[in-house]
């Protein structure tokens, strides 16, 4: 019995070691085929078929596995999803089984589901929750991180929410560039957000950063699309150097993107002509499968038939603008989607509310720790206190013993101090007294020194009046000689000038110099003028005696009186 029992335990543990072994080469084949299809889904999709019966008898979480690498193979394929039985099932699966990362994944593939469905409520539900998950969790896939944030964005643009797409895919570029994988894809989505928000400054900078990240990679042919919406953006910005160096880029490209026609319009319209953008329209509109490109196509080609006068043709593409707005507004639920993004934001406050409740109540129960703590240590220190008082008391009187002492000691230092300043006092007084007498000292020098002025001056005054009393002598025939002239009687050699002028340069020292520093430049006509009003002679005997002119005369007269700072007593 025993043999029998351990045989089948040898038997049991092979069997398991054989299927863990199993389990782990099938989830490398899922793996390797999940790498391949971000490149080549439709292959990858060809390679899950011809593994697909091996997974037939495996664990429902092998089956699971398989399931949603099918979804996701599809979405990468662009095939549309157009039901969501599987991945509901897949979601509640695990939700009560693996790990946040795959339920992270899950929840992705639902809003993409319900994205291809036009269910955007839904969608926007099942991608906040992704994205939920992934905030709250540890090793979630990053790029799926990423990508819920575009893909909300995606949504919210549609439903014309740009201030709340702009806000989610900035999440999606901090997440892209704190993990090193953002791309020219990202720079591109909020390049496009910013726009919407007409922000163009962030959008233009946003868009050149893809576009230098195309040119670094050399990577123009996969990413054309992203070539076609800058050249649409930069036209729209005002930005024509950077919107015909992307139309050159595109033009190159022999397989021309699904938004070209649109943009290229755009980029023809403001920088080429209208007719051309209206050509690009047509085309746009005749082969497009997009209903939004048939509706901005159909709208501005009735516009531009409208103005041109072509009204039969205005009117037909108003039809089908009209036929094309419909079927815009259904695939479009403004309303449910706003109201999903704030019933699921509402439900995650909510639990955020009941988190912050249960903090409460533990921070109240800390509280109460602390509380009771605290009166054990406040009871501890009041014993400390009384002890610590009492041997305070002491070093107390203690200091009060030497304060008494100090006291003592600064009463005598006063008295010493008032002896002081008594004495210095008794000095100060002294010291006024030797002021006052040297101030009479200086008053009777001050006194001394005037008298000696006085002197002086008297002396100069006697000096002036002999010399006067000379020159009056030797100067009688000169000035007898002017006097006649002035009558019209005689007339002024050159040195009899000359003599005149040296006798009333020696009557009056200071006139001369006077006389120079008042004229920078003066004739000898101006000079003669001077010196003759200086001796006394009236302007009617300066005319006889010079043979000026009286308007001359009395101009040079007027002109000395003002340029020496005088009147005329100083010529009498």
């Amino acid at each position: 019995m025993k043999h029998l029992i351990y045989a089948l335990l040898v038997i049991a543990t092979a069997l398991f070691g054989c299927s863990e072994k199993e389990d782990s080469k099938l989830l490398y084949r899922i793996n390797e085929i999940k790498a391949m299809g971000d490149t080549l889904p439709q292959v990858a999709m060809q390679r899950l078929d011809s593994i697909r019966p091996l997974f037939e008898h495996e664990s429902e979480y092998m089956r699971n596995k398989i399931a949603l690498l099918d979804i996701r193979l599809r979405d990468k394929a662009y095939i549309t999803h157009v039901d969501d039985d599987t991945i509901k099932e897949l979601c509640r699966y695990f939700e009560s089984y693996v790990t946040a990362k795959e339920l992270q994944e899950a929840y992705y593939y639902m809003g993409s589901v319900y994205r291809d469905m036009n269910d955007y409520p839904n969608a926007v539900t099942s991608f906040l929750k992704s994205a939920t998950i992934a905030e709250q969790s540890f090793g979630v896939d990053t790029a799926v991180w990423e990508t819920t944030y575009f893909q909300l964005a995606y949504i919210y643009k549609t439903q014309f929410h740009y201030k709340e797409a702009l806000n989610t895919i900035l999440k999606g570029l901090n997440v892209a560039e704190s993990a090193g994988i953002a791309n020219e894809r990202t720079y591109m989505s909020v390049a496009h957000s910013y726009f919407r928000n007409s922000d163009t400054i962030q959008a233009v900078k946003y868009m050149k950063k893809a576009i230098e990240m195309i040119d670094n990679n050399k990577s123009h042919i996969d990413n054309a699309d992203i070539i076609a919406l800058a050249m649409s953006i930069f036209t729209n910005c005002g930005k024509k150097y950077e919107a015909g160096y992307c139309y050159e880029l595109i033009d190159k490209i022999p397989q021309k993107p699904h938004n070209y026609l649109i943009n290229l319009s755009l980029y023809y319209e403001r920088f080429v002509s209208v007719d051309s953008a209206a050509m690009a329209r047509i085309e746009l509109y005749n082969t497009t499968k997009r209903v939004e490109s048939r509706y901005d196509a159909a709208r501005w080609l009735a516009r531009y038939y409208n103005l041109k006068g072509e009204y039969e043709k205005a009117a037909e593409y108003a039809i089908k603008f009209i036929d094309a707005n419909n079927e815009v507004l259904k695939k479009r639920d403004f309303e449910n989607t706003a109201n999903a993004n704030n019933f699921f934001l509402y439900r995650r406050n909510k639990e955020e509310e009941i988190a912050i409740m249960e903090k409460a109540a533990n921070d109240r129960l800390g509280m109460i720790i602390a509380f009771a703590v605290s009166v054990i240590v406040a009871l501890c220190g009041a014993v400390l206190y009384y002890y610590r008082k009492k041997k305070l008391l002491d070093i107390i009187m203690r200091k009060e013993m030497d304060i008494k002492s100090v006291r003592e000691l600064i009463e005598l230092k006063k008295q010493e101090l008032a002896a002081q300043n008594d004495e210095l006092e008794h000095r100060a007084r002294e010291l006024e007294v030797l002021k006052n007498n040297n101030s009479k000292l200086v008053g009777q020098l001050q006194s001394a020194e005037s008298d000696f002025k006085l002197l002086v001056a008297q002396n100069s005054q006697l000096t002036r009046i002999t010399l006067m009393n000379d020159f009056a002598g030797e100067a009688k025939d000169i000035i007898e000689k002017v006097r006649m002239a002035s009558k019209g009687l005689y007339h002024l050699s050159d040195d009899e000038w000359k003599e005149l002028l040296g006798a009333v340069d020696r009557l009056y020292p200071g006139f001369t110099h006077a006389v120079q520093a008042g004229f920078k430049k003066m004739s000898e006509a101006q000079l003669r003028v001077c010196y003759l009003a200086k001796i006394g002679l009236s302007g009617p005997q300066i005319v006889n005696l010079t043979g000026y002119p009286r308007q001359t005369v009395w101009d040079r007269i007027k002109r000395a009186q003002k340029v020496l700072g005088i009147d005329g007593a100083v010529f009498t």
